[in-house]
């Protein structure tokens, strides 16, 4: 799409695609980085009621940003594809973008099996007006969603490092 508005798209697109990953990502890395320490540190009824109200914005904000980066991800491939096939998978930057689509289509279908799965079952436990009683059910849930969080931290990282390195080629 020569011209102008050419040129506008692609800076919107690219624009857009980078605030939803750095949501995304940011997101992911804030549950890892700061969540994951600090957590700990505080009291049970704190942390249920920190837990309660936080959970159910996590399970909706990430899967939505997550979407986003990659429909916005997937319009600027076929964009700086020209649209073309032979472009899209004739050209090496072509097949590793390709690729890294791939790859974050799998990580996202992780995430939402694995952590968001997770995350739903840990809040319908916080939802129990009594004392739950299914500790060990809980602490499972809750080491799959933390190990699950690192697993799409470092995917996400990889992804990243894949955009990095196939920009060079443009």
């Amino acid at each position: 799409m020569p011209g102008l508005v050419g040129d506008i798209l692609g800076i919107v697109l690219r624009f857009l695609h980078i605030v939803f990953g750095v949501m995304w990502i940011g997101a992911v890395f804030y549950g890892v980085g700061v969540l994951r320490v600090a957590l700990p540190r505080v009291d049970m009824p704190a942390r249920k009621a920190v837990l309660r109200h936080l959970l159910p914005v996590a399970i909706h904000y990430i899967p939505v940003s997550a979407i986003m980066t990659i429909i916005t991800g997937a319009i600027l491939y076929l964009y700086l594809g020209q649209f073309q096939g032979v472009i899209l998978l004739g050209t090496e930057w072509g097949r590793i973008l390709l690729g890294a689509l791939l790859l974050t289509l799998a990580t996202f279908a992780y995430g939402m099996v694995i952590v968001i799965g997770a995350g739903k079952a840990i809040a319908r436990h916080l939802e129990e007006e009594e004392a739950c009683n299914h500790q060990a059910e809980v602490g499972a849930l809750q080491r799959r969603f933390n190990v699950g969080q690192i697993v799409v931290l470092v995917l996400g990282l990889v992804i990243i490092a894949i955009m990095v390195y196939v920009s060079e080629a443009l």
